[in-house]
């Protein structure tokens, strides 16, 4: 029975686990930590450099999963079925899960919150542990029994709102100083907690973690490179045969001037550093966080006949670690699917199985179309045009595909060429 305590446990958890995430998001938005406890030193140049390897590499998984959309395919041919999905789905799931995906990555686990629209229509938003906290039941299902969305509103400033959705209804509570007071309630018609859970990974651990302490040894060795640059950084002023009081010095900074008696010397005592070194340095680290990543560095120069074959097998470590996200995704693209059809079903009274419908992804990778070409010429006889159809990346929708090349073929078919002059 969820009463008002766990409700207030739950809210207490989020709270507590804030501190965490919100280290995540700095990060992604290039918030890195130097800015805050780089090693200053008076009157020498001190500029942070950041590199934000993070943001780079979560954008970077996100288009290669989900730069082309979304495929559904049915295995039971019902093609206004999937006529039905795109028509519901195609003007705002793409932009919806590139952001669940993107978040799920930042922050180890993302929430899909699904609803209908004030026009009526079903649609779904991305929640953060950041603003949602969920509260899944000890079964192998893990399923929500409970779900938290924190917010607050424009120009209300001294209180917050929160809703609790139940899997039968939502709770609306305006929140001071977390004294919780009950302003509303309505029901949903979904079967359940419309909330599902997107997995960044099987331990839902942001990707930051594996890299953050090697990004901030990178931004400290080309920050203190930068800084050395501008002002002999590791360099000291010596003075030989002379006496300088600290308000010359001050002065002689300021003029870049200085006064010394004859027979004084003036020098820099300047720290040898080894190039090679600093340089072995940063590329060992950089490769480090690339292969920790399981990326490549792009710029790296390759031969211009590299086949499109031979760049993908590169790419081999980041493919398998795209494929376990498009698996956490599937499942929850599959949820999305289910709750949908509770909406059809209210709606037209028609209903649908969501386990007939498969999600097929194209990755943003050189595709070798020549050779795709010959593997379907070759297999003409063996598999179906649809299936053929769906090999191409450039295939969006393989039904409506093949719906239109029946009618093109039909048309054309019924159209008596002979006499007919072509213009020159």
């Amino acid at each position: 029975m969820i009463d008002e305590r766990i409700i207030k446990d739950c809210l207490s958890e989020l709270r507590n686990r804030q501190a965490k995430y919100k280290v995540y998001e700095r990060y992604f938005n290039g918030d890195h930590d130097i800015l805050y406890n780089y090693a200053m030193q008076d009157a020498r140049s001190n500029m942070k450099v950041v590199v934000n390897f993070p943001r780079r590499f979560i954008l970077e998984e996100v288009s290669y999963v989900l730069a082309n959309p979304v495929n559904y395919i049915s295995f039971v041919n019902d093609t206004e079925l999937i006529n039905l999905i795109d028509l519901n789905f195609s003007h705002w799931s793409k932009v919806h899960d590139q952001e669940l995906l993107k978040q799920s990555q930042i922050f180890g686990e993302s929430y899909e919150l699904q609803y209908i629209n004030k026009d009526g229509e079903f649609r779904a938003t991305v929640l953060t542990p950041l603003n949602c906290y969920v509260l899944e039941d000890e079964t192998a299902d893990k399923n929500v029994i409970l779900a938290l969305h924190l917010f607050s509103k424009k120009f209300v400033t001294d209180r917050e709102f929160l809703d609790v959705y139940l899997p039968d209804r939502i709770l609306h509570y305006e929140l001071k100083s977390d004294n919780l007071s009950l302003i509303g309630e309505n029901t949903h018609i979904f079967k359940g907690v419309p909330i599902n859970v997107m997995q960044g990974n099987a331990e839902r651990k942001s990707e930051i973690d594996d890299i953050k302490s090697l990004n901030d040894a990178y931004n400290n060795v080309i920050s203190d490179l930068v800084n050395e640059c501008s002002d002999f950084r590791n360099a000291f002023f010596t003075i030989v045969g002379a006496e300088v009081e600290e308000a010359d010095l001050l002065n002689m900074k300021k003029s870049g001037v200085i006064q010394v008696p004859a027979g004084a010397s003036v020098n820099f005592l300047i720290k040898n550093l080894n190039d090679s070194f600093i340089q072995n340095l940063l590329t060992t680290i950089e490769e480090k966080i690339y292969q920790i990543a399981s990326h490549i560095n792009n710029q790296e120069k390759m031969q211009s006949n590299t086949s499109s074959l031979a760049m993908r097998s590169r790419l081999i470590s980041l493919e398998n670690k795209c494929s376990l996200m498009q698996s956490h995704l599937e499942v929850v693209i599959k949820q999305r699917l289910k709750r949908f059809f509770e909406y059809i079903e209210l709606a037209t009274n028609q209903k649908y199985d969501y386990r007939t419908i498969k999600i097929k992804f194209s990755p943003n990778v050189p595709t070798d179309l020549a050779a795709i070409a010959q593997v379907i010429t070759q297999l003409q006889n063996t598999i179906s045009q649809k299936t053929a159809l769906s090999l191409l990346p450039f295939v969006e929708n393989p039904d409506a595909e093949l719906e239109q090349f029946m009618k093109e073929k039909e048309l054309y078919e019924g159209i008596n060429l002979d006499g007919v002059v072509l213009n020159e």
